[in-house]
C-alpha cells in the first residue's frame, strides 16, 4: 500500500509505507540507475547486487519510523581501478554505514547538549526516539566546537570541580555574552597560557584573586583589569561587619538605651522565639562554655604565631571560623538556632490571649482550640509560649513581671545593614538605632567613608577614588584600614571598575550555569562533556 508522508528523503523513490500499531516502516530505493566509485569516481551503471539498509528517522505522530533503503551495489567500470564492486550512498539522508539519518542524529545531539547522557536517553524514549546514554554521548563528543575568533574583552572566573579542593577557570567573551573556554586548573601557569595564545584581548573582568591578576600582568601586560564590583561591595559589607562584631558588646548598650531609655535594660538578642525550659537552658549553657573555652583556646594558639589552617585542623573548626575568631577581642554571638521571623503560632497569639483573659488556662484546651482554627503545630509549642509570657498561680495564669524590661536588638549581622544603608531608605525606629550607633566617632567615620565608596561604585565617580584611598587609609578604624589597604595593591583595577562600563556579572552567571549542568550529571561526567555543555550554548 502507497501513502503519503509529510517529508521527503532527498535522492530517494518511496515505493511503500507499512503502518503498524507502534511504527511506520517507509521501503525507498534510489532514484537513479548509476552511482559514482568512491575511489575512482567514474560513474557506473553495472548492476553487482542488491542488499536492504534499515535506517531511523524521526517519529510521525509518536509513532516509530523505520526506513528500508534497497541499496544497489555496481560493478566499476574503470579497468584500473582497484575498487571492484561498491555500492551507492545517499549522504543527503544518512552517512555512510550510518543507522539513523542526519536529521535524527541532530535531534539527539540537542537533547544530550541540554541533559547529558541518562536524562537525555529517557526524554528522546519518551519522544519516540529510542537511543542509549551512551550512544548520546558519543554524539556529544562527534561534536566540533565553533571557532573561537577574536576576543577582545574577556570576563574570567574560577569554579569548583570540589568545592575547597579542586577550582578550574571559566573565560567569558562578554561582546558576545558566551563562555570561550573551560580550563581543568585555576592556576596561574594554566592561565597564562592561554592567555598568550590570545594576544587580541585587551579588557579583562576579574574578582581580585591575586592569581588570575598575576597571570594577567605577565600574558597580557597591555590590557586594561577591571574588577568585579559586587566582590568590592561585598568585601565593604564584610570590613563593616567585623567592626560590628568587635565592638558588639559595646554597641549594644548604645543601642538598648537608645531604645529603652534605661541605662540597666536587660539586652536580649533575637537568637531563641520562645523559653526553651530547665534541660534547654543547661544544654544552651555547657555549649556556650565549650564555645568559650575554644575561642580562647584559638586565640592563644593564633598568639603563638600558628596558621590558619594549622588552628582550623586542630580545633575542627572551618578556616572562616577562625579567621574571624582571630580578628575579634570578643567571642562573636552565636548565630545557630535562629528561629523564623513568622512561627506557626503567631497567627493565633490574639486567640490565645483573648481565652486567657476570660479565664481559660487549661493548654490543652487552648491547643485543641486553635487546632480547629487551623494551627498545625502541636502541644509543646503552645506550652513553651504560655511559659514564656506567663507564670502559674496555682491553676491560674498571670502575665510574668518585668521591673526592667527585655529590650531586643538587632544582631550584628542587621547593625551591619542598617550601617551602609542611606537614610531615606529607613524606618523610623530604624534611623533612632543609626543616630545612636553614630554618636560613637568611629562608627560615624566608617559609616561615612563606606556610603562614599558605594557611591563611587554605583555612580562611576572615579575622580574621588584617590582622596577616599588616602583617607581610608589612615582611618582609625582598623577593619575599614586593612580593607582599603588591601584595595590599594589592586588600585589600577579597582579604578577601572569605577570607570569602566564591563562587569564581571555575565562571567558570574555563567559560573551559576555550570554549576547547574554539573550536578545535573551527578559529578560522573567526565571534563571534556562538562567543557562541550558548558561551551555549547545559544
Amino acid at each position: 500500500m502507497k501513502s503519503w508522508i509529510p517529508f521527503t528523503l532527498p535522492g530517494l523513490e518511496i515505493t511503500e509505507v507499512e503502518e503498524e500499531e507502534q511504527k511506520l516502516i517507509i521501503h525507498a530505493r534510489g532514484a537513479k540507475k548509476q552511482a559514482k566509485c568512491p575511489k575512482c569516481q567514474h560513474s557506473s551503471s553495472r548492476r553487482h547486487s542488491n542488499y536492504t539498509r534499515t535506517i531511523k528517522d524521526l517519529p510521525i505522530s509518536l509513532k516509530l519510523v523505520e526506513i528500508h533503503l534497497a541499496i544497489q551495489r555496481f560493478r566499476c567500470a574503470n579497468t584500473n581501478c582497484s575498487q571492484r564492486t561498491f555500492a551507492e550512498q545517499h549522504l543527503a539522508v544518512v552517512p555512510r554505514r550510518g543507522r539513523r539519518t542526519d536529521r535524527l542524529s541532530e535531534n539527539i545531539t540537542e537533547i544530550g547538549v541540554a541533559l547529558g547522557g541518562q536524562a537525555g536517553a529517557r526524554l528522546a524514549g519518551k519522544l519516540r526516539m529510542p537511543v542509549s546514554g551512551s550512544t548520546i554521548l558519543r554524539l556529544l563528543r562527534q561534536i566540533v566546537l565553533p571557532a573561537l575568533g577574536t576576543p577582545r574583552v574577556i570576563g574570567i572566573d574560577d569554579w569548583a570541580f570540589r568545592k575547597g579542593r579542586k577550582y578550574g577557570t571559566l573565560i567569558v567573551d562578554h561582546e558576545r555574552g558566551k563562555p570561550i573556554e573551560l580550563l581543568p586548573e585555576r592556576d596561574r601557569e594554566t592561565v597564562i597560557a592561554w592567555l598568550e595564545n590570545h594576544p587580541t584581548i585587551e579588557v579583562v573582568t576579574r574578582d581580585r584573586s591575586g592569581e588570575y591578576r598575576e597571570a594577567v600582568t605577565q600574558a597580557l601586560p597591555d590590557a586594561i583589569q577591571i574588577a568585579d564590583r559586587w566582590h568590592l561591595l561585598k568585601n565593604l559589607g564584610q570590613a563593616v561587619q567585623r567592626h560590628i562584631i568587635r565592638r558588639y558588646k559595646a554597641l549594644s548598650q548604645v543601642v538598648a538605651y537608645s531604645i529603652s531609655g534605661q541605662a540597666d535594660a536587660n539586652i536580649k538578642n533575637k537568637q531563641r522565639r520562645y523559653d526553651r525550659g530547665p534541660a534547654g537552658d543547661m544544654i544552651h549553657k555547657a555549649r556556650t562554655q565549650k564555645r568559650e573555652a575554644l575561642f580562647t583556646a584559638v586565640k592563644a594558639r593564633r598568639a603563638e604565631g600558628a596558621y590558619i589552617t594549622d588552628i582550623a585542623k586542630e580545633f575542627n573548626l572551618s578556616r572562616p571560623t577562625v579567621i574571624k575568631w582571630a580578628n575579634y577581642d570578643t567571642l562573636p554571638p552565636d548565630a545557630r538556632g535562629r528561629f523564623k521571623n513568622k512561627c506557626l503560632i503567631d497567627d493565633y497569639i490574639p486567640y490565645l490571649q483573648k481565652r486567657i483573659i476570660a479565664g481559660c488556662h487549661n493548654q490543652t484546651q487552648l491547643w485543641r482550640e486553635i487546632c480547629k482554627l487551623g494551627f498545625t503545630g502541636k502541644r509543646p509549642l503552645v506550652t513553651r509560649w504560655i511559659r514564656q509570657n506567663y507564670k502559674t498561680n496555682g491553676q491560674a495564669l498571670e502575665i510574668l513581671p518585668h521591673e526592667n524590661p527585655d529590650v531586643i536588638i538587632p544582631s550584628y549581622r542587621e547593625l551591619s545593614w542598617l550601617l551602609i544603608r542611606h537614610t531615606e531608605e529607613l524606618e523610623e525606629d530604624e534611623k533612632q538605632i543609626v543616630v545612636a550607633l553614630i554618636q560613637d566617632d568611629k562608627v560615624a567615620e566608617l559609616r561615612q567613608l563606606a556610603h562614599q565608596f558605594m557611591n563611587m561604585i554605583r555612580h562611576g565617580t572615579s575622580c574621588q577614588w584617590q582622596s577616599w584611598l588616602e583617607s581610608s587609609c589612615e582611618s582609625a578604624v582598623q577593619e575599614l584600614r586593612n580593607f582599603a589597604l588591601g584595595l590599594k595593591k589592586d588600585s589600577s583595577a579597582i579604578y577601572e571598575a569605577i570607570r569602566q562600563p564591563w562587569s564581571n556579572g555575565a562571567t558570574e552567571g555563567h559560573v551559576n550555569r555550570l554549576k547547574f549542568l554539573k550536578r545535573q550529571m551527578y559529578g560522573r561526567a567526565n571534563f571534556d562533556l562538562l567543557r562541550l555543555r558548558v561551551l555549547l550554548v545559544d
